[in-house]
């Protein structure tokens, strides 16, 4: 597949995997941006976006190649599923906590549990997304 074409995919697999999280969660994290800043949050639509661009662009260049797939679509789904927890879920989980507990040091309304909560979120969100994305 044309790496343009794999790249604008994943970026697509992202922001459909990620939806409903984020369509579940947006009350606490309403919630917390709320005890930070005393206001609700504004929706930059264009950051979403570019987060999207980065996650795709290190899943497409540090954990497929990690994936061993090759190109190869005859490597057993057990050993794809194992390979897309551990990089894409190494990925995303370093990813998404860098982040999380930036925000949980920062910000005394940032608490303990939503860093954890997001932070294991970014490790399935990135695992997911690896294992679809193997199969193009």
């Amino acid at each position: 597949m044309n790496q343009l074409l794999l790249y604008l995919s994943c970026v697509v697999i992202f922001i459909i995997v990620d939806a409903p999280y984020l369509y579940t969660n947006a009350e606490l994290y309403k919630k917390r941006t709320l005890a930070i800043s005393g206001k609700s949050y504004t929706k930059r639509y264009y950051s979403a976006v570019i987060v999207y661009l980065a996650l795709a662009l290190g899943v497409i260049f540090l954990v497929l190649p990690r994936m061993d797939t090759n190109g190869n679509k005859n490597i057993s789904l057990q050993s794809r599923i194992q390979n897309a927890l551990l990089y894409g879920g190494v990925f995303g989980l370093a990813s998404y906590a860098t982040f999380d507990f930036t925000m949980h040091f920062m910000f005394e309304g940032w608490d303990l549990y939503v860093s954890i909560l997001d932070s294991i979120w970014g490790a399935i969100l990135c695992s997911i997304v690896a294992l679809i994305i193997s199969y193009l």
